[in-house]
């Protein structure tokens, strides 16, 4: 690749905004965040994430797959900014960084993405608040091949360094809505989607469900679950999974997987009839 000059200052100004953007207001306010890693700036950079500079460090460039990120970059017509071990230190978020970290934009979540799109399949999720739940959760949701993954007052945010990286990349490659509670259920009652709450104590068994219509599977914050705005909805179907032990609920993303994937079960068993 070609030879950059090397940024060596940790107070460098360019090198003092990327820290800020640890801070999720920082990031709020200038609408950027940080990829950081060889394996998901390598998927953004294949969604096309608008991606605003490459921060590479050669100390920690070892493998292959690190140097076709690198190239990749350079293609696509990322700026390129090649810095010391020392600052490269400074602006990671990881132990064991990889020496490559991608200046991002912002893209649109808003419930205006949905417009005159599919939405047979979607999981909603409302106050998730820890990092690493948000970002398998992602995982999750395109693994199964949901059409949206709607997020209902998040406390943590998608753009989140910590999101990212549990996310392994799903983040860019997920048809991802926030919004509140209101403007997601009023979307999914005008798309005609069945909706199905996931909540301990209900004698409804998820898999005694036709999920083959339109549906969205809900799924609530780690310690309270669903709020009762969902909960108490009359066209809101209640449906648990059961539980032989003396645990009375699931990790969140435990939950919204084995429901999702009895989604994707039923919909390829009714394609082969």
């Amino acid at each position: 690749m070609n030879r950059h000059n090397m940024l060596s200052s940790r107070q460098n100004d360019t090198i003092k905004f990327v820290c800020k953007l640890r801070d999720r207001t920082k990031r709020n306010r200038y609408r950027m965040f940080l990829i950081e890693g060889c394996r998901e700036l390598g998927r953004a950079i294949r969604c096309d994430i608008s991606i605003d500079t490459v921060f590479f460090c050669r100390d920690f460039i070892k493998s292959e797959e690190q140097e076709d990120v690198l190239s990749a970059s350079e293609d696509a017509g990322i700026s390129m900014c090649e810095v010391s071990r020392d600052v490269f230190e400074k602006i990671s978020n990881r132990d064991n960084c990889d020496g490559l970290i991608g200046l991002a934009n912002f893209w649109n979540t808003s419930v205006e993405l949905a417009k005159g799109k599919n939405l047979s399949f979607v999981l909603v999720a409302e106050g998730i608040e820890k990092p690493g739940n948000l970002g398998a959760l992602m995982r999750s949701a395109e693994s199964a091949g949901v059409d949206f993954l709607i997020l209902c007052n998040p406390v943590t945010d998608i753009f989140n360094p910590n999101v990212v990286r549990a996310s392994q990349g799903a983040v860019f490659s997920t048809n991802i809505i926030v919004t509140d509670n209101k403007s997601s259920y009023d979307l999914l009652k005008k798309n005609n989607v069945n909706l199905f709450a996931t909540t301990p104590g209900v004698d409804d068994i998820y898999f005694n469900e036709n999920f083959t219509p339109n549906c969205a599977i809900l799924v609530g914050a780690e310690h309270s679950g669903l709020s009762d705005f969902w909960l108490k909805k009359d066209d809101t179907k209640k449906i648990s999974l059961p539980q032989s032990g003396v645990c009375d609920s699931l990790n969140v993303n435990d939950a919204a997987v084995v429901v999702l994937y009895e989604v994707l079960r039923q919909r390829i068993l009714s394609q082969k009839r």
